[in-house]
């Protein structure tokens, strides 16, 4: 008989909508059964996980429907009282109960079940051995419960669970996200309590318990119920190291604001001593970024000196302006070397003290830029460390004037200045530059044609100019004729439509030349040659130089294009550069270069599959008839379980051969193996290597790792071994511990992202 709501099914399933688990009774779908289900009924299980728990009986949810209850018998008396008995079923979309009686009261919302009971959503499952409570409160009390979580996949029992709108309470009960099969890890406590309304649960007076056995009692544990944030007690990151030995850092995690959380990690070294790690996160209207600061008190291995790692990195927008800040300090040349962190830093030769606001208009761009640099190469002479720009302001833009004609436009101004230790006699100033210019692009569907002029003119003021005040300057002129054209045809291969296509394209490019060799080089460098390099009006980057050429550059290209999707399985690219007389202009006194062309530079990419790919480069020097450089990498990745990637890099002229390996592979449902074996060929040795193990199923994710490589521990260039052990544990649904092993893994593995997982 239909009844209006509010009912004590809608009230109670409501307060617990959301969480699920134990055995088959409970809704656990095994994949054989999952597999006899209809295909629209069917639910994904993962691969390491033999099932899920999942009700496909109540279906879906509904704001609005009528509340069913049927009973072998009902009776309704004076005052109000419902009393039913006998295959009670009360059922709504997403919801149903079973019992053999149960009592409502219309008149106070109270309802009573005696007996056995059996309560279903689409995200739960109880049972329990009775249950009270009050539908227009939104409360409930179960006696001796067994439940299943549907979403985070968990399970548990209980003597008693009282449910009061978003809260949850369960005394003397247990927690597990293992499968019914297995007893791999549970929380026992005296009180579990979860919080709807903030997605977290804390357990007092709670013991973690591993097959079976006391592991550690915890007077209280907070853990994640779904993908939100709460302050509490992270799980430990344990490594051990030739350098250091047992390192153990404790997170404490703490949730600030919805916009805001840090993170305090206490930290301790066996053979230095002890520190400690914050970070800061933060979102407002500006952007995003985070604030790291790390020390070690009293390194025992330095000296006994504090040793400190500060950053600061920010991105953001306001209307047209993106904002970016990367700011970052050590105390030590050293610190990377000999300690690994945990925060957000990179190791580099360099680190960037970077502040910067751009503009983005519909012609106009602008550039505001401070930057500075901190070396932390002991080796690196202070003739080549790099300047600190203080400021850089630049305006460029590219300005319709008439018809298919724009103007071109940059100027830029920058101030140069070094460090206050530098001992080097390397000049500082003032820098302005400007190249205004203009261009016509004339396109067709089957090509385009692109003339570009170009004035150059720089201009500096140095502080300690040595020739009599005069400030050095630089006037020259450049043009360029770009051209290209598109064809294409139908073909098929493979058994496959697609469409080719073919792309030559024609770069005439001359840039006067002008004596260069008595200004300043503040930034100027040379890109590596590759086949986008032929194209470029400036052979140089910076504008301390300009480089001078009369060249002919001549490219083609070649895509298949699939036509049942337009991906581009396979590029071929093929070019070369003709030069006219020599390049006079070069950087740190080199003589000028007369060859009369480039190496003949060719790449190809095939996307083969669905995810595999295939990327070779080469180049060819056809006037010695020798290879001058060559790379090759295979790769693939499922954006899930498998990686490999395959790899060779030969420069002859640097004497540089190199090979790599990387790659996590399932060997089993459960298993994967992650190794990587970067090799020096040239001088045939090991430059790192990376090898473990990890092993997974619903409950557990855990994963021991190994690396050793090559390091330059005392700054004297002389590179020796270090190994490294690393731990991962983490129980589904508590988090884990060794967060540094993902680190590790997207650093060392190419395509791997810790999301995947």
């Amino acid at each position: 008989m239909p009844l209006p709501k509010p009912s004590f099914l809608a009230g109670l399933a409501l307060s617990l909508a959301g969480v699920a688990g134990a055995d088959d009774d409970l809704n656990w779908v095994d994949r054989e059964t999952m597999d006899a289900l209809p295909p629209v009924q069917q639910r994904p299980i993962p691969v390491w996980c033999s099932g899920i728990y999942y009700n496909p009986r109540v279906g879906v949810p509904a704001e609005r429907s009528d509340t069913i209850i049927t009973a072998d018998r009902t009776s309704l008396t004076q005052d109000g009282l419902i009393e039913m008995g006998g295959d009670v079923l009360i059922e709504e979309p997403g919801r149903r109960l079973t019992t053999q009686s149960a009592l409502l009261d219309q008149s106070s919302g109270k309802f009573q079940v005696d007996n056995a009971l059996r309560l279903e959503t689409d995200q739960f499952t109880f049972l329990a051995d009775g249950m009270s409570g009050q539908t227009d409160r939104r409360e409930a009390s179960l006696d001796r419960v067994r439940y299943a979580l549907f979403g985070p996949g968990a399970r548990g029992t209980a003597d008693y669970i009282d449910v009061v709108d978003q809260f949850i309470t369960v005394e003397q009960g247990t927690y597990t996200t293992c499968a019914p099969d297995s007893n791999g890890w549970r929380l026992q406590g005296r009180q579990i309590r979860l919080d709807r309304s903030e997605g977290w649960g804390e357990a007092r007076d709670v013991t973690l318990k591993v097959k079976g056995v006391p592991l550690i009692w915890l007077p209280w544990i907070t853990f994640p119920i779904d993908d939100r944030r709460k302050t509490g007690m992270l799980f430990p990151t344990i490594t051990t190291s030739d350098s250091g030995g047992a390192d153990v850092t404790q997170p404490v995690y703490i949730n600030l604001h919805p916009q805001m959380d840090a993170t305090v990690a206490p930290r301790y070294i066996d053979g230095r001593g002890s520190g400690l790690e914050t970070e800061f996160r933060y979102l407002n209207r500006f952007g995003l970024g985070q604030v790291s600061y790390g020390v070690l008190f009293s390194d025992r291995q330095f000296n006994d000196e504090n040793r400190e790692l500060a950053a600061w990195q920010h991105s953001g927008s306001i209307q047209r302006w993106q904002l970016t800040a990367d700011v970052n300090y050590v105390s030590d040349d050293f610190y990377f070397k000999d300690l690994d962190t945990g925060l957000e830093v990179s190791s580099r030769t360099h680190l960037p003290r970077l502040g910067e606001a751009r503009y983005f208009g519909r012609h106009w761009q602008v550039l505001g830029r401070l930057q500075s640099w901190q070396t932390i190469d002991p080796t690196l002479p202070d003739d080549r460390e790099p300047y600190r720009r203080l400021p850089q302001l630049q305006l460029s833009g590219d300005p319709r004037l008439v018809g298919p004609v724009r103007g071109l436009w940059l100027s830029d101004v920058t101030a140069f200045d070094r460090s206050d230790n530098d001992t080097s006699a390397n000049p500082t100033g003032a820098r302005v530059h400007m190249a205004p210019g203009l261009t016509a692009r004339l396109e067709k569907t089957w090509g385009y044609v692109e003339p570009r002029a170009r004035l150059y003119h720089t201009r500096y003021q140095l502080d300690d100019a040595e020739d009599s005040g005069v400030d050095p300057t630089l006037t020259t002129w450049g043009a360029s004729l770009d051209s290209g054209l598109f064809m294409e045809r139908g073909t098929r291969l493979f058994g496959r439509g697609y469409t080719q296509t073919l792309e030559p394209r024609l770069f005439i490019n001359k840039v006067a030349y002008a004596e260069q060799d008595d200004l300043p080089d503040f930034d100027a460098g040379e890109l590596t040659f590759s086949y986008n390099t032929l194209f470029r009006e400036n052979r140089f980057i910076g504008y301390d130089r300009i480089g001078d050429e009369q060249k002919v550059a001549l490219g083609v290209t070649s895509r298949f294009l699939r036509d049942d999707d337009g991906r581009e399985q396979l590029r071929l690219r093929m070019g070369q550069g003709y030069y006219s007389g020599e390049r006079k202009v070069q950087l740190d006194g080199e003589p000028p270069d007369d060859a009369d062309q480039t190496p003949l530079v060719a790449d190809m990419r095939w996307n083969f599959g669905h995810d595999w790919y295939l990327y070779s480069e080469g180049q060819w020097d056809t006037h010695a008839n020798e290879r001058q450089r060559s790379s090759l990498r295979l790769g693939y990745t499922d954006r899930e379980r498998r990686i490999f990637n395959l790899g060779f890099h030969d420069l002859p002229q640097e004497d540089i051969r190199q090979s790599e390996i990387a790659t996590i592979l399932p060997i089993h449902d459960n298993w994967r193996l992650i190794g990587r074996w970067l090799y020096d060929m040239e001088n045939q040795r090991t430059l790192e290597t990376l090898a473990g193990a990890e092993w997974r199923n619903c409950c557990w994710k855990i994963r021991l790792l190994s690396q050793r490589e090559l390091a330059d521990d005392d700054g004297d260039g002389t590179l020796e071994g270090d190994s490294t052990v690393l731990m991962q544990i983490q129980m589904t649904g508590l988090g884990g511990f060794g967060g540094r092993v993902d680190t590790l893994l997207e650093r060392s593995i190419p395509g791997y992202r810790s999301e995947y997982d």
